[in-house]
């Protein structure tokens, strides 16, 4: 058994103890937080039926009437969320939630960006934000609502070229496409330089998908290589992007690209990614999130991190 599958049997083991026969978590079985990836994450590690029933839980408790997830948190971050559902519901086939989350997620999209566009009290208007957004759009992909998502991912494609200045990527953007060129106050300046030491390369894991799985829907080969621009810009880093705390699920977008593109360096770029997250990985399974001090994520936070990481490690013990 090589390290990868070694790291997917570990992960496996901790998800079957902290997941019952109901789809529920057992850390805090009432938790919103604890659903979002679960469906997704569990179908991906072999546990298809405890992902079913973890989508099930979170259609009947997790959900308004609105089809709103109801967890705490930012209204971006709850929007993520519902990506995540979605593509677990349509992993597992759970038609019922992916009905109700297309049919919302449908009504939030932007038309004119093609984003999902909320107000940002740290930019003063309405912006999207590409990981986000892009959450919202490989969901739909996958869902085969192929017209809202190629309108996502064409505003991914306009966005390289509309960015104004050299070395920095700008994540956000407005209704009419245009960047918000500033970062953003807080702990996420969202966006990604080229002069900083800490960079956030699994923000564009959605975008990479959204893309890639557009451009298999509509055999358009211009995404693809929009894709492998995203690829390019992460790795023009003078750092290696796979130490660095938030490249968790790239590895596993970079594999997705590689599928269509059969380029030898985005795998390769993939197992190193991998290799990184191996030694990282935690005795229990799980990983903690980087950056940040270890140990004092809330449980849900580090499942959530750990999912990212497991897309990338699964994936790769599944390909070996």
């Amino acid at each position: 058994m090589n390290d990868y599958r070694r790291a997917a049997a570990k992960l496996t083991a901790w998800l079957d103890a902290h997941f019952d026969s109901a789809g529920r978590c057992t850390i805090e079985p009432h938790e919103g937080p604890f659903y979002p990836k679960a469906p997704y994450l569990l179908n991906a590690a072999g546990l298809r039926t405890k992902g079913a029933r973890a989508a099930r839980w979170a259609l009947d408790h997790c959900l308004d009437e609105q089809g709103d997830f109801t967890g705490p948190g930012e209204l971006e971050n709850r929007l993520y969320a519902m990506g995540w559902l979605l593509l677990g519901a349509v992993a597992v086939e759970r038609f019922d939630l992916v009905q109700v989350l297309v049919q919302r997620l449908l009504q939030l999209q932007d038309d004119a960006s093609g984003g999902v566009v909320l107000a940002d009290a740290d930019a003063g208007e309405e912006v999207g934000e590409v990981c986000f957004s892009g959450g919202v759009g490989m969901a739909l992909a996958a869902a085969g609502e192929t017209a809202a998502a190629r309108i996502m991912a064409d505003r991914f494609v306009a966005l390289l070229d509309a960015q104004p200045h050299p070395g920095r990527y700008y994540n956000r953007f407005r209704r009419d496409g245009s960047v918000v060129d500033r970062p953003a106050a807080g702990e996420w300046a969202k966006m990604y330089d080229l002069e900083l030491d800490e960079q956030r390369p699994a923000n564009f894991a959605t975008v990479l998908n959204t893309l890639v799985w557009v451009g298999r829907a509509t055999r358009q080969v211009h995404y693809r290589a929009a894709a492998r621009r995203y690829v390019d810009l992460v790795y023009c880093h003078r750092l290696d992007p796979a130490r660095f705390g938030r490249a968790t699920k790239f590895g596993w977008a970079l594999l997705n690209l590689y599928e269509d593109s059969g380029d030898e360096d985005l795998l390769q770029r993939a197992r190193q990614l991998g290799d990184v997250l191996v030694q990282q990985q935690c005795a229990d399974g799980l990983w903690h999130p980087r950056p940040g001090p270890l140990e004092d994520a809330p449980a849900h936070a580090r499942l959530s991190y750990s999912s990212d990481c497991a897309m990338t490690v699964l994936a790769l013990a599944q390909l070996d």
